[in-house]
């Protein structure tokens, strides 16, 4: 990633900003973003870091900075997008805004949408 951490680390941090974007990370994306960590194994300075993201407000500007191709960017926003259920404005708006800063093409967009849903 663009500043030092892991793309794992990106993803993960990607995750929280999306569960945080309503102002609140509930039970069903506190259970997902726990489990993502766990499977990723992550040592207990990523795991400090993650717990710092918790923290922080969500900022799709920042995230997008982290990545380093098109790919990175396609991954993180499906990352962003799984870790939520987008049922409310401020979801959407931040996955509309992610996307705006990833330069996601729409058709790109729309096909990490449909896979999400799968």
């Amino acid at each position: 990633a663009a500043d030092g951490s892991s793309f794992e680390l990106v993803l993960v941090r990607g995750m929280i900003a999306a569960a945080k974007a309503d102002g609140e990370v509930d039970a069903n994306e506190q259970q997902r973003l726990f489990a993502e960590v766990e499977r990723l194994g992550l040592d207990a300075e990523d795991k400090a870091l993650v717990f710092d993201a918790l923290a922080k407000p969500a900022e799709p500007a920042v995230i997008a900075s982290l990545v380093a191709s098109p790919e990175q960017a396609a991954e993180l926003y499906l990352a962003s997008r799984l870790a939520i259920d987008p049922d409310s404005a401020a979801e959407r708006a931040y996955l509309d805004a992610l996307a705006a800063r990833l330069k996601l093409p729409v058709e790109v967009r729309a096909s990490l949408d449909r896979e999400a849903l799968a």
